[in-house]
């Protein structure tokens, strides 16, 4: 009888150190809990979520490359007030962009964030001239509308890309301005063409490869 009244404490006693790592590490879940909710972007879709983490990498990414450009022109002494100024308001407005993208709104944010980018281009480029690479950038925000926004706005931004260095090569052929690199015959013999040829095939592998993947995805 003695043993049948010490067993059960003794088992409350070699239990209690189990029960008491259990109580610990729900108290731990409850503590992060609010963390993980705060860190999980407002949308249980998982294309959506797919496509907003997309965004906020971009917008990190182009905050980090203008930032580290920023650095590279302070240190060779070419840094002036106004990029400064430019450059911080573009970081702003990817913040904005990216946030919209956390709060479920993927699709907005993609699109104001490829029409950015398409206008950044076309100014830098209409500056410079097809001398300068950055006509070539045109392939950032085709990629990133044929993986967001799908394979015909993808397509869309190829032609506006296509039409804006024709425009640029031959405004500067008939000197309707003056670009900051000189215009050169080949501008609109070779570069032109070429830009057209990379945007519209990248627009098409790129699409073709994103409408196929979420299709896939929506059929489970």
């Amino acid at each position: 009888m003695l043993c049948a009244l010490l067993l059960p404490a003794t088992a409350n006693r070699v239990a209690a150190p189990g029960a008491s790592t259990l109580d610990d590490a729900s108290q731990k879940e409850g503590q992060l809990r609010p963390i993980r909710h705060w860190a999980t972007l407002a949308t249980g879709d998982r294309l959506e979520r797919g496509r907003a983490t997309l965004i906020i990498a971009s917008c990190l990414g182009l905050a980090a490359a203008v930032l580290a450009m920023l650095l590279v022109w302070w240190i060779s002494g070419d840094l002036q007030a106004v990029t400064v100024a430019g450059i911080l308001a573009f970081i702003l407005l990817l913040v904005g962009i990216a946030a919209l993208a956390w709060g479920g709104r993927a699709t907005l944010a993609a699109g104001l964030l490829v029409a950015l980018l398409a206008l950044l281009i076309l100014v830098d480029a209409a500056a410079f001239g097809l001398g300068s690479p950055a006509a070539a950038s045109y392939v950032v925000p085709v990629v990133l509308a044929a993986c967001t926004l799908g394979l015909a706005p993808a397509i869309g931004v190829a032609l506006f890309g296509s039409v804006a260095v024709w425009l640029i090569a031959w405004a500067a052929s008939a000197v309707w301005y003056q670009p900051l690199i000189p215009f050169a015959p080949s501008h609109l013999t070779f570069n032109a063409p070429l830009f057209t040829v990379l945007f519209w095939l990248v627009a098409l592998i790129v699409g073709s490869w994103s409408r196929y993947t979420c299709q896939r995805m929506e059929d489970g």
